[in-house]
């Protein structure tokens, strides 16, 4: 490996090191937990893309059924990494098959946003991946709109209820989306967290966001399926090839032939003149 990758490396893990939190995170968990959420959601949802994954190729559909299907995973795995983080508690939100993690008091809600790095997390393509729970949850708990349009009988309305119970009368004091993208073959290939302001049309909006680091590609379980083992050592390599040893054959001075242009000229008979 050359220097200048060597030094490259080095650079990047001394940058995710000093990888610090946002200033609204800090202010949400504190600087331990937010910088110990910063590691702990990526390879959360890194591990939740690898099952996704394996899914996907075991099931072997040419669509992205298999691996669309698997999202309960990314709650799961979130609720698995995150369950010993200080203040951390886990809910089953109300007729759902899947639990939700809170830090804090924070509800931490992940949304594939994308299957490609082309889509901007931030892009109405990207807003519209946002699940109907998520938004409600945004709505009632998140950050309240700032383009809210006020009508002539807004001094006399009153604050608007929430209108479901998602959260079994939990009511958290805010909500943090983990945004990503990830395909079925490459895996992870963005994620972040923030917060969205949800209107009253539904109309969801980024009002903070942060990209957090995403893990290296030897940690996702579902690169390891697409490769058999058994036939990367059946093949042969090419230093592997049978070389055939050169045949030596020893002439005599007699038998070796001079080049063309080395021949000599051949003595012509001496015709004596007839007397």
């Amino acid at each position: 490996m050359s220097a200048r990758i060597l030094h490259a490396a080095k650079e990047k893990e001394i940058s995710v090191a000093k990888a610090q939190p946002a200033r609204w995170a800090v202010s949400r968990f504190g600087r331990d937990v937010a910088t110990q959420l910063m590691h702990a959601i990526p390879a959360a949802i890194n591990t939740a893309v690898g099952r996704q994954m394996d899914g996907h190729q075991t099931v072997k559909l040419r669509t992205r059924h298999a691996f669309g299907g698997a999202w309960p995973a990314r709650y799961e795995e979130l609720a698995e990494h995150l369950r010993d983080v200080p203040g951390c508690q886990i809910v089953r939100p109300s007729g759902m098959s899947f639990e939700i993690a809170l830090v804090n008091n924070i509800a931490l809600l992940p949304v594939e946003y994308a299957k490609d790095l082309k889509t901007a997390h931030d892009s109405p393509r990207a807003l519209r991946a946002i699940n109907k729970t998520t938004l409600e949850l945004a709505k009632q708990f998140g950050p309240a709109p700032t383009n809210v349009q006020l009508t002539l009988d807004s001094t006399d309305a009153q604050p608007e209820q929430p209108h479901t119970d998602i959260l079994r009368g939990l009511e958290p004091d805010g909500i943090v989306i983990i945004y990503y993208a990830a395909h079925e073959r490459q895996g992870l290939l963005n994620i972040g967290w923030g917060e969205i302001s949800v209107n009253a049309d539904g109309i969801p909006q980024w009002v903070t966001s942060q990209p957090l680091q995403v893990p290296s590609a030897p940690a996702i379980t579902g690169l390891r399926v697409l490769v058999d083992p058994s036939a990367a050592r059946s093949a042969p390599r090419f230093d592997q090839a049978r070389l055939d040893s050169p045949t030596l054959r020893p002439r005599t001075p007699g038998q070796q032939v001079a080049p063309p242009g080395d021949q000599p000229h051949a003595e012509q008979p001496r015709h004596h003149a007839q007397d």
